[in-house]
């Protein structure tokens, strides 16, 4: 028989086991991933041995103990096993033809090498690179920014942009809870994008197929001015207005959202279209490495959905074949001109690819 001494012991003991368990067992909710350590993103004193390691941002140091600004920590080559997504590489990506083949590195955004070596029409034109020798600071269909544009902060596209500087904007969303995308945080939000919701393919969409990819949210809407705020398009146009919304400024259709249209549509369900027209045969020659049945998802050209909670592998048509600004260009870079997804220029005479296909099907 235990005293009563002797019992107390061994349940304080159970219970510090069971909590102990639990620490192990409890899903990681942070958007850093188990197994990196601190000293990966963070430094105490911004000095090492006397200096300042090779790894690390030389104009430091940096807000929250970081050794890097945002371009320098996301500089690298994909391999699919890297747990951090890198969106500028020193050397050329392998981007292949549609940036999706079996042998490339580049991922859902793109890269923004080929803006950093001087292609401005294939990149957003993110400090520290030169501003764009076009446009300047005003976007197309847009309005001018009141400096160059950056990867966070009032002039970026990442994180809180009420605020001015680009460490205060995304501050803390590393390491948030983002079991749940729900747009109400930067760290809750789809790639930190903040209000927008989707759902995130954890490899970043390196060599996506039918079944691994971002999904991306749309919006079935009712007319050029009906918007949602939580869908990519909506957060494109935050910059590029006039090519999303606005009134007399997409679809010259009598009954306010259709064809004819002024501009090519986006946040537009292809689900409107006749059963029998070229839209309802997507994606053409275009369905994503492991597709089968009918409709499947392509990864080459897109399409948004009401719905985000898993990845699309087939087009229903309900609410699930909406065009976005995303369908057809990448974020941060692609090495065709306006930062296409495929080299439309070059087609047919040097590919045979051609991403608009996918959804105009019968002019492939």
């Amino acid at each position: 028989m235990f005293g009563g001494f002797e019992v107390f012991k061994y349940v304080k003991l159970l219970i510090v086991c069971s909590f102990l368990l639990c620490l192990v067992s409890a899903p990681s909710w942070s958007k850093i991933r188990d197994g990196i350590p601190c000293s990966s993103c963070h430094t105490m004193h911004y000095s090492q041995n006397g200096g300042v390691l090779s790894s690390w941002g030389k104009s430091g140091p940096y807000k929250a103990l970081v050794v890097n600004d945002c371009l320098g920590c996301h500089t690298g080559v994909n391999n699919g096993q890297n747990y951090t997504p890198y969106v500028y590489s020193t050397s050329e990506p392998l981007y292949g033809q549609t940036g999706t083949e079996s042998n490339t590195n580049t991922l859902a955004g793109g890269n923004f090498f080929w803006v950093a070596n001087g292609s401005d029409d294939k990149g957003h034109n993110v400090r520290p690179f030169p501003e764009d020798s076009v446009f300047g600071n005003t976007p197309p269909g847009g309005t001018a920014l009141s400096s160059q544009l950056s990867c966070a902060g009032a002039n970026g596209c990442h994180g809180d942009r009420s605020k001015q500087d680009e460490f205060e904007a995304i501050i803390g969303a590393h390491h948030a809870d983002d079991t749940t995308i729900d747009g109400k945080t930067v760290g809750s939000s789809y790639r930190f994008l903040l209000g927008i919701v989707g759902y995130e393919d954890p490899n970043w969409e390196y060599q996506p197929d039918v079944s691994h990819h971002n999904q991306y949210k749309g919006y079935d809407r009712a007319s050029e001015t009906d918007v949602d705020k939580s869908t990519i398009s909506y957060f494109c146009a935050e910059c590029h207005g006039y090519f999303h919304n606005g009134s007399g400024q997409i679809s010259d259709n009598s009954a306010g959202w259709g064809s004819p249209w002024l501009r090519h549509p986006t946040d537009y369900d292809m689900s409107n279209t006749g059963i029998n027209s070229e839209y309802r045969d997507y994606p053409g020659n275009y369905a994503a490495s492991g597709a089968s049945g009918s409709n499947p998802y392509s990864v080459i050209a897109p399409v948004g959905s009401e719905n985000v909670s898993a990845p699309k592998t087939n087009i229903t048509f309900q609410k699930d074949a909406i065009v976005t600004c995303i369908s057809c260009h990448r974020a941060h870079g692609s090495p065709y001109k306006h930062i296409l997804r495929w080299d439309y220029y070059g087609w047919p005479e040097k590919t045979n690819t051609n991403g608009c296909n996918a959804c105009h099907t019968s002019k492939d």
